[in-house]
C-alpha cells in the first residue's frame, strides 16, 4: 500500500503530466489509446457504439477533455467524459480499437518514438504510481493483465528502461526499484520538475549517505584503534611488572614508555614523539615485538603453572 506522502508525491508527478500537451496529433491519439485501454469502456445500442473514459483524477479528466475535444466532439458529465453514436465510432476507429485485444493499444500507434513517450505517460496517468525519493525509490504502473503488461515492458525496453513484473491483486504489476531508471522514466514522460526535485532529493540523499559512511568507518577506526591501544598498555604492563621494562631493547622501552605515557596516541603521534622520529610502520613493528615478549611471558606463566 502507498502512504499518503507517497501519494502526494505521485499526485504532484501526475498534475505536472496532465498539463503536458502533446504538439503532434499522432502523439495524443497514441497517449489517448493508453488512457482508453485503462479506464475506457465500449457498449453498443444496436449497432450504436458508446464509449466511456471514467478518470476519476481531475488533472486526468481535464486532460482527456482536451485531447478529445481537438479531435471529436465530446459530452463531459460527472467523473466521466461521452462519446455516443458517430463521435464514438470515429474515436475507435482513430485508436484501431480491437473488441478482442481491447487493453492493448495497436502497434501501428506506437511505432514513433515520441508516440512511445505518450503511450508511456498516458499508462501512467491512468494507472500509475510513484513513491516519494526521500523515502525510497519505488515507480509502478499496474497492468490489467499480462498482455498489457508485456506492450509497456517493450515500450519501456525501446528507451533502455527495464522494468520487472509481479503479480497483485489479479494484477500485473510493472514496476522499477533502480534510482537511475526512474529519473530515465520521468525524462520519457516529459516531467522536467519532477525529475528535477527528484534529481535534487538523490543528490542529497547520496551525500547523507557518504557522510554516514565516512562517520561509520572513521567510527569504526577509532574503536579499533582504542582496542588496539588497551591491548599494548596490558601487554606493557604485564612485561613491566615481570621482567621490567629495563629488560627490553633500548627502543622497544622507549616505544613502551611513551605508550603508557600516551595511551590514547595514535602510531603516528607517537613516531613523532621519538627522538628520531619514526614512521607509523616502524611504531607499529615496534609495538608488536613488545606484544609478542608479552605472549611469551603469558606462554611461561602457563607452563609454570
Amino acid at each position: 500500500m502507498v502512504s499518503n506522502t507517497a501519494m502526494s508525491y505521485a499526485t504532484k508527478l501526475k498534475d505536472e503530466l496532465a498539463e503536458r500537451l502533446p504538439k503532434g496529433r499522432h502523439c495524443r491519439i497514441a497517449e489517448l489509446a493508453a488512457i482508453f485501454s485503462v479506464i475506457g469502456e465500449v457498449a453498443y445500442d444496436g449497432d450504436s457504439p458508446e464509449m466511456v473514459l471514467r478518470a476519476e483524477q481531475k488533472g486526468l479528466r481535464k486532460k482527456c477533455f482536451t485531447l478529445l475535444n481537438k479531435t471529436i466532439r465530446i459530452e463531459n458529465a460527472g467523473e466521466g467524459l461521452f462519446l455516443l453514436g458517430q463521435g464514438a465510432k470515429e474515436f475507435l476507429e482513430m485508436v484501431k480499437y480491437d473488441p478482442e485485444d481491447s487493453d492493448l493499444v495497436n502497434q501501428s500507434l506506437l511505432e514513433q518514438r515520441c508516440c512511445r513517450r505518450a503511450y508511456l505517460r498516458g499508462m501512467f496517468l491512468s494507472a500509475g504510481s510513484i513513491s516519494d525519493p526521500s523515502k525510497g525509490y519505488h515507480f509502478e504502473i499496474v497492468a490489467k493483465d499480462q498482455k498489457q503488461a508485456d506492450l509497456i515492458l517493450r515500450m519501456m525496453d525501446s528507451f533502455d528502461v527495464h522494468g520487472k513484473t509481479v503479480e497483485r491483486q489479479g494484477r500485473v504489476v510493472v514496476y522499477l526499484k533502480e534510482s537511475d531508471e526512474i529519473s530515465d522514466m520521468l525524462n520519457i514522460m516529459e516531467a522536467p520538475v519532477t525529475l528535477l526535485d527528484f534529481e535534487n532529493i538523490r543528490i542529497q540523499k547520496g551525500m547523507n549517505n557518504a557522510v554516514n559512511r565516512k562517520v561509520n568507518c572513521e567510527t569504526a577506526n577509532i574503536g579499533k584503534m582504542v582496542n588496539a591501544a588497551v591491548r599494548e598498555v596490558r601487554d606493557i604492563h604485564l612485561i613491566r611488572d615481570t621482567r621490567g621494562l629495563g629488560s627490553l631493547p633500548e627502543r622497544l622501552r622507549v616505544t613502551a614508555e611513551l605508550r603508557l605515557e600516551h595511551p590514547d596516541a595514535s602510531l603516528i603521534e607517537l613516531g613523532q614523539m621519538m627522538n628520531p622520529p619514526v614512521g607509523k610502520s616502524g611504531v607499529n613493528h615496534r609495538l608488536r615485538r613488545i606484544s609478542a615478549i608479552a605472549e611469551s611471558i603469558r606462554n611461561e606463566n602457563q607452563e609454570g603453572n
